[in-house]
């Protein structure tokens, strides 16, 4: 199949792989190139044909939708689109394209494993030939398919970015270090990952994307994205693919 990734590191190049080790003909774009090249005037008509659309941008609701736009004006009206629903909810997502019935949410997080699970949540549009095909494709690609109840986040990004987001507290007010905090969770509660190491794999950004989505949705305190997570988003300091975040990467101490 013909497939068009667009949006955000490490998303893109994660699920890109799963998508290029299953043989599928796969064109990936920063979220950034794809809305500058249709801007510029670039023609993308070697891309209409796309049999499936993978939007993975998890940072902003403006330029989700922005990217959605764009998407759906390039392929046919009848190509499968599947959404990151991390930061907004698949409903909302579905609004921003055209025949909505195409649109399936999904939700991945970093790091992706070769064999594992994505859940998939239909908005209130999709329609039920579009979640069949959604399923098959995913299962496709060794992710067992799990459905679930629309919303930002979903199950996994909801919980753990919640995590994240108190451990940057605990770091902001003191109380322990980035490799404490880490390490706290990891020996004391067996996480696969840290929950700050595991922001820096995922992308402050992104981890930003998703608080503000579920406190936008609910209105709740316990999903104020943390003061010191907002300002290193601001001070560019994303985690791995910006070589810094709540650690260093790559550069001299």
């Amino acid at each position: 199949m013909k497939l068009i990734i667009a949006g955000e590191l490490p998303f893109i190049d994660e699920i890109g792989t799963l998508c290029l080790q299953a043989g599928h003909d796969t064109h990936i774009f920063l979220v950034e190139d794809f809305i500058g090249a249709l801007e510029s005037g670039y023609e993308m008509d070697n891309l209409a044909d796309a049999d499936i659309v993978i939007e993975c941008h998890n940072e902003s609701a403006a330029t989700k939708h922005e990217l959605l736009l764009a998407l759906s004006s390039v392929v046919s009206p009848q190509t499968l689109i599947l959404s990151s629903v991390l930061p907004v909810s698949a409903t909302q997502a579905a609004a921003w394209v055209t025949n909505p019935s195409r649109l399936v949410g999904f939700g991945l997080l970093p790091p992706i494993p070769e064999k594992g699970l994505v859940e998939l949540a239909p908005a209130l549009q999709t329609g039920n030939s579009a979640l069949a095909d959604a399923a098959l494709f995913w299962q496709g690609l060794q992710q067992e398919p799990v459905m679930v109840a629309d919303g930002p986040g979903l199950v996994r990004a909801r919980t753990v970015c919640c995590l994240i987001n108190e451990a940057a507290g605990v770091l902001m007010e003191g109380i322990a270090t980035a490799a404490d905090i880490d390490k706290a969770m990891q020996l004391g509660t067996n996480y696969p990952h840290g929950p700050l190491a595991w922001a820096d794999h995922i992308g402050l950004d992104a981890v930003l994307g998703v608080m503000t989505g579920l406190f936008a949705e609910w209105g709740d305190d316990r999903y104020r994205p943390s003061p010191l997570l907002k300002r290193m988003v601001l001070a560019g300091k994303l985690g791995k693919k910006t070589g810094e975040g709540f650690y260093r990467y790559g550069m001299e101490e």
